[in-house]
């Protein structure tokens, strides 16, 4: 019992230390890749001997039972928490833009894709004037959902039944007649 105290602390300022380490550089220097599964690894290892140290205090009757349970729980839910897979850089949306940069892929399936995506944002007036460009791409699927975005974003459509060049005026006009593009 004695021992198990000392490697109780040892065990969580090495994982504490390896996960602040692991989430970011520290001193300029930044850990490799590995040291993200070894914090979570030296947490497990922290909780399995926690537990052991804490039910045998509950089984010498110097603890109790719900406390022990409530922690040793509450540690294992820390150590899911630790995973890679759950802890994520959360960046604002203001501050990286793919859309712009996908209507320009050499995959018609992502410009597609990207003219879709730029319908359904909230924000999708800006990237109206990248949708009025898709309509003359050169594949239908584009063409097509670039088309269905515009109707979406401005509750109509301002070229029905027209292709190509006459549409792109017509959407224009619509857009600068908004104030969406110059």
């Amino acid at each position: 019992m004695a021992v198990l105290r000392p490697a109780l602390y040892v065990l969580l300022v090495a994982s504490a230390f390896l996960t602040f380490w692991a989430g970011g550089d520290i001193a300029g220097f930044t850990l490799p890749d590995w040291v993200r599964g070894a914090a979570p690894a030296v947490f497990l290892l922290f909780v399995a001997v926690f537990a052991v140290y804490r039910f045998a205090l509950v089984r010498a009757r110097k603890y109790p039972a719900m406390t022990a349970l409530f922690q040793v729980g509450l540690s294992a839910l820390i150590w899911v928490l630790l995973l890679p897979s759950t802890r994520q850089k959360i960046v604002p949306r203001h501050i990286i833009d793919d859309v712009p940069a996908l209507f320009s892929s050499a995959d018609p399936r992502v410009r597609a894709l990207a003219a879709e995506v730029a319908g359904y944002r909230p924000d999708g007036v800006k990237y109206v004037e990248g949708l009025i460009e898709r309509l003359n791409d050169a594949d239908a699927r584009v063409r097509e959902r670039a088309r269905s975005s515009l109707q979406r974003l401005a509750g109509l459509d301002a070229a029905p039944g027209e292709e190509g060049k006459p549409a792109v005026e017509k959407w224009r006009a619509l857009a600068r007649q908004r104030g969406w593009v110059q």
